[in-house]
C-alpha cells in the first residue's frame, strides 16, 4: 500500500483489512465519546484548569497538534477513508479537549476517550508489524515510533486522570 517516491495518486480507497478496519471501528468510538464529552460540557464557561486537569490538557493538546499535522500526509497519500478519518479523529479530539476545558467532571468521558484510542493504535502496531504496510518513503521505525507517542499519549491521559481521582 505504498506509493513510490514523488508520485502523486489518484484519490482512492486502500484495503484496510480486518485489523484496519478494527483500529477505525475503535477510533471511530472515541470520535463519538470526544463529541458526547462536549456536548456534555457544552453551555459551561471554561475554567482556569491547574494541576492534573492543566497536565491532561496539555497532553492532549499536543496529540490535538499532531493530528492537525497528519492532515497534509493523508492529503499526500490521496486515500478517502484516511482523509475522512483523519478529520473525523481532530474532531473528536479537539471536542474532547474543549470539553475538558469546561468541565472539570469529564474524567470518566476523558478515560473512555483515552481507552479507545489507545486500544486503537495498539491494534494499529499488530496492524504495522503483520502487513508491512509503510508510508511512502518514511521509515518503519518512524512510523512505529509516532505511533509509539500516541500510545503513551494515551496512557499517561489514563494514568492522570485515574491518579487524580
Amino acid at each position: 500500500m505504498s506509493s513510490g517516491a514523488g508520485a502523486r495518486p489518484a484519490w482512492h480507497v486502500s484495503d484496510w483489512g480486518p485489523l484496519g478496519w478494527l483500529e477505525t471501528a475503535l477510533k471511530a468510538g472515541g470520535i463519538g465519546v470526544g463529541i458526547a464529552a462536549l456536548i456534555t460540557a457544552s453551555g459551561r464557561a471554561a475554567e482556569g484548569p491547574g494541576g492534573a486537569r492543566l497536565a491532561e490538557m496539555i497532553v492532549l493538546g499536543l496529540l490535538c497538534l499532531g493530528l492537525l499535522a497528519a492532515i497534509a500526509d493523508r492529503y499526500a497519500d490521496r486515500e478517502i477513508v484516511g482523509m475522512v478519518f483523519i478529520l473525523g479523529m481532530n474532531v473528536g479530539h479537539i471536542a474532547m479537549l474543549i470539553a475538558l476545558a469546561r468541565d472539570a467532571d469529564v474524567g470518566g468521558f476523558l478515560v473512555a476517550f483515552a481507552l479507545l484510542m489507545l486500544a486503537g493504535d495498539l491494534v494499529k502496531l499488530v496492524f504495522l508489524a503483520t502487513t508491512g504496510f509503510t508510508v511512502r518513503a518514511v521509515p518503519r521505525a518512524a512510523v512505529y515510533g509516532l505511533v509509539g507517542v500516541y500510545v503513551v499519549g494515551y496512557a499517561a491521559l489514563i494514568v492522570i486522570e485515574l491518579v487524580a481521582r
